[in-house]
């Protein structure tokens, strides 16, 4: 009887702490970033595919690949971050949306937050809001795929390893766009989020001078404000102390023309020092910067710095821009010739879905049978491009008209046998060098040719001297 007391007493006492015990198990959640990557996927899922994935279209994909499947219910949990599940659900829904369940994507519900706690999202709280400075940040429309460029970059900026980024390409490819993608992304992750255009080009001491200020009013610490010799060290000091993500936009802004890629404007030669200290010293932040081109930082090991460099969209992906313009009348082979001309561009191609609107009522293939004699670039390309042009230096325009005129890649061999003609050989392979770092020369291989938004510019330009020259002259 006394056994039967004791075992009773147990029982309640057990009882008891289950109902009214906060620290009881309550399985795993996603963390922020988990539910930001969730939710991306899903989103590029949705545009790739055209099909809404609902909780139940996601359940019945992991039916597909585990007999034992997961309720909608669930699903429905995870994604709004409800409560805890068990770590295979989780691990499920990410295998079947293309995804890898990794650490810092999901913790104890118990121990992450109380389950009365409204949903985290990346969705800037107000408290977070006084962190971040996008104030010099541009109004970006939605970024067009780029699904693996974002998932890699994400995972790189994360791993503390990276401490400079560079995001590279030709105008209008997305590079500020995915910049700016990732920063929102990942801002969880960083006490502070700081966005600074360099066009038109500020100093350094002035750039500097900015983010300074910004620190020391939102951590209240009493720093001197720097001179032009101690920036840089004021800093780094402040990257050591807090976990900051700083993003340069448009840095080829700092960068000259008339030379070889890469080198610095006169009396801008101190970014290149910054970039070389932000790489090199040890510190717990990260540096994003975008660049048509990529900037020389001299005696940096490699795996401080990542370097992604992006070429136009795949036809899928373009076809995301082109289902943006319904009241436009292509065919589906009209539409890849589009986008085959554009060199997949999303702001070429943009524009020149602005002049069918305007000027082809809307029909892809009168466009198209204006280009057999007419030209793609219009005004606004042809200065864009005409911009870039005139920075390149004297051997590099010089290489630019031979590469325009070959329509397949050339090997360096085959290119060497025409270029030594006129050009000494050291000299034309750093002038191949200068225009790979404009991401003007596109490798296949052992293979190159030149971008073909370059090589339209340059055959538009000289058939329109061609023409002039064959013109008859009027006597004035």
């Amino acid at each position: 009887m006394i056994a039967t007391s004791v075992k009773n007493a147990w029982s309640r006492s057990v009882m008891a702490k289950t109902l009214h015990s906060p620290q009881r198990y309550r399985g795993f959640v996603l963390t922020t970033a988990g539910l930001q990557k969730l939710h991306e996927q899903i989103k590029q899922l949705e545009i790739q595919t055209r099909v809404r994935q609902s909780p139940r279209t996601i359940a019945e994909r992991v039916q597909l690949n585990d007999p034992d499947g997961i309720h909608p219910i669930t699903v429905r949990k995870i994604l709004n971050g409800e409560n805890g599940v068990d770590k295979r659900s989780l691990q499920l829904i990410f295998q079947v949306l293309q995804l890898q369940l990794q650490e810092g994507d999901y913790a104890h519900a118990g121990l992450y937050r109380q389950p009365d706690d409204p949903v985290e999202t990346p969705v800037a709280t107000a408290s977070s809001v006084g962190h971040q400075d996008w104030s010099e940040a541009t109004d970006q429309s939605k970024l067009y795929g780029r699904l693996s460029e974002f998932t890699q970059l994400r995972q790189i900026v994360l791993d503390k390893q990276h401490r400079l980024i560079q995001i590279l390409g030709m105008a209008g490819v997305g590079k500020t766009a995915l910049a700016a993608v990732i920063a929102k992304a990942v801002q969880p992750e960083f006490e502070f989020v700081i966005w600074k255009s360099l066009h038109p080009a500020p100093t350094t001491h002035t750039a500097l001078t900015s983010i300074l200020q910004f620190l020391v009013k939102r951590t209240g610490e009493s720093i001197k404000l720097p001179t032009r010799t101690d920036e840089k060290e004021l800093l780094i000091e402040q990257l050591q102390k807090h976990r900051c993500l700083l993003v340069f936009d448009h840095f080829d802004s700092v960068l000259c023309g008339d030379r070889y890629a890469g080198y610095y404007r006169q009396g801008y030669e101190t970014y290149r020092e910054l970039l070389q200290t932000v790489a090199e010293m040890a510190h717990q932040s990260c540096l994003i910067i975008t660049s048509r081109e990529k900037p020389r930082v001299t005696g940096v090991e490699d795996y401080h710095i990542y370097s992604l460099r992006l070429n136009g969209l795949p036809l899928s992906e373009c076809q995301q821009i082109c289902s943006d313009y319904p009241s436009l009348i292509g065919t589906t082979e009209e539409w890849r010739s589009l986008i085959k001309r554009c060199d997949g561009n999303p702001l070429i191609l943009k524009t020149a879905i602005a002049y069918i609107q305007d000027y082809f009522d809307g029909r892809v293939s009168d466009y198209l049978q204006y280009l057999k004699h007419g030209r793609l670039l219009f005004s606004d390309l042809r200065d864009l491009l005409s911009q870039q042009f005139e920075r390149l230096s004297s051997v590099e325009k010089e290489l630019v008209y031979r590469l325009a005129i070959h329509q397949k890649p050339l090997s360096v061999s085959q290119f060497r046998e025409e270029i030594m003609l006129s050009t000494p050989q050291p000299f034309w392979l750093e002038g191949l060098d200068s225009l790979h770092r404009r991401s003007l020369l596109h490798r296949q291989g052992g293979n190159f040719s030149l971008d073909l938004m370059m090589k339209t510019y340059i055959n538009e330009c000289l058939e329109g001297v061609m023409n002039f020259a064959l013109a008859p002259q009027r006597n004035v």
